[in-house]
């Protein structure tokens, strides 16, 4: 990790913290702010007395220090979450922003990696929640999502717009997270989760990468009890937030269920919870989220009569939890390429490796072949030797 690394996570911890520049200058007995500045910067180094009592002072330890793939300080990140305690929080922060970080540092060994642009939405916090499933739709067909986009998504904002998408094993609560850093966009989605929630959580986090500039989503998403807690207790930094959100599920409903696919499936008919039930199964979507867009939409507002009983009880006909077969890989193909080229080129060692994942070598070895990758010798792959004929 070079000095430049140390420096910016020097000033991480210190903003943190609510420290000036001043603060740390007298933390460190420093003559001047220009010192603590040029350390930040990565141009002076840092004594072996100033390091202990900064890592003493901050509570860090050397080795989170100078880990070149976590990522420092919680800006970056945004969290769908409900129930979750501060501290777990924090802890599977830490843990993601590994992942992420060593897929930024990893994937741009070698060459330059430059993330691709996404598209303009447009869209700020005042505009119509119409406004918002219109430009959803929009996307999904810039995009070439076809008739189904839910089972699309990942893979076209992996390959069209560089996204890094990781399914995670995340505590029960934690539903996914957007992550937005200048090199690299990345969302994590409770693997865990029904099909359909997993669906309408990407959706929703992509619609934070589109819009993080115009409105930056709250780093831990508001909880319903205060969205709908009586008005007094409501302040214009809560409304706000709560807004954005509720565009974030306006915009993943166009997103997931455009005009076209709403045309598959043709009118209501039958049982109607039954109906919406197999049919949102079909456009992987939850029923209810089809029934709202079906209702949003004025194409069938006689489903409004439809009670969230009577789908829960529909559903409950069908997979009520997700299966183990139904849940996807952890992480990603292009997530598990990068390692395997890292430990096969030497930038990154087995035991590295699997602290790194929290996994046992040939687990990852394992995984890696499920993705159809080449297991690599250090994760228990077989060394092929060539031998030189006559």
């Amino acid at each position: 990790m070079n000095q430049t690394h140390i420096g910016q996570r020097v000033k991480a911890l210190r903003e943190a913290r609510g420290m000036k520049q001043d603060d740390l200058k007298d933390l460190l007995g420093l003559n001047s702010r220009q010192s603590v500045a040029q350390i930040e910067a990565g141009i002076r180094r840092l004594t072996a007395q100033e390091l202990i009592t900064l890592l003493k002072h901050f509570g860090e330890s050397l080795e989170r220090l100078t880990n070149p793939f976590l990522l420092m300080g919680k800006s970056a990140f945004s969290w769908r979450q409900c129930g979750v305690s501060q501290d777990q929080l924090s802890a599977f922060e830490d843990r993601a922003g590994e992942w992420i970080g060593a897929y930024r540092s990893l994937s741009g060994l070698g060459s330059a990696r430059l993330s691709k642009f996404l598209p303009n939405t447009r869209l700020t916090y005042t505009s119509a929640f119409e406004d918002a499933a219109r430009v959803g739709e929009v996307v999904a067909a810039e995009m070439e999502l076809g008739e189904r986009p839910a089972f699309q998504l990942a893979q076209v904002m992996e390959s069209k717009l560089d996204i890094l998408v990781l399914m995670v094993d995340a505590a029960a609560g934690i539903s996914g997270a957007a992550c937005q850093l200048p090199e690299l966009n990345a969302v994590l989605i409770n693997r865990n989760e029904s099909f359909a929630r997993r669906n309408s959580d990407l959706a929703h986090e992509f619609f934070h990468l589109l819009t993080w500039n115009e409105m930056r989503p709250a780093h831990v998403e508001s909880p319903d009890a205060i969205w709908d807690a009586p008005r007094v207790h409501h302040t214009q930094k809560a409304d706000r937030n709560q807004r954005i959100e509720q565009l974030a599920d306006n915009f993943a409903s166009g997103l997931l269920l455009p005009s076209w696919s709403l045309d598959r499936i043709g009118k209501p008919h039958g049982d109607l919870a039954q109906w919406l039930t197999e049919a949102a199964k079909f456009l992987g979507v939850s029923s209810r989220n089809l029934k709202w867009r079906l209702v949003n939409s004025k194409r069938c507002p006689e489903l409004e009569a439809v009670r969230e009983l009577d789908l829960v009880a529909a559903g409950r006909a069908q997979a009520a939890a997700p299966r183990q077969e139904d849940k996807p890989l952890l992480f990603s193909r292009p997530f598990m390429t990068t390692i395997v080229k890292a430990v096969e080129q030497g930038h990154l060692s087995g035991r590295r490796a699997a602290a790194l994942l929290g996994m046992e070598r040939d687990v990852i070895g394992d995984l890696c072949e499920a993705y159809g990758l080449q297991r690599p010798v250090e994760l228990g792959g077989r060394c092929i030797v060539e031998t030189a004929t006559a």
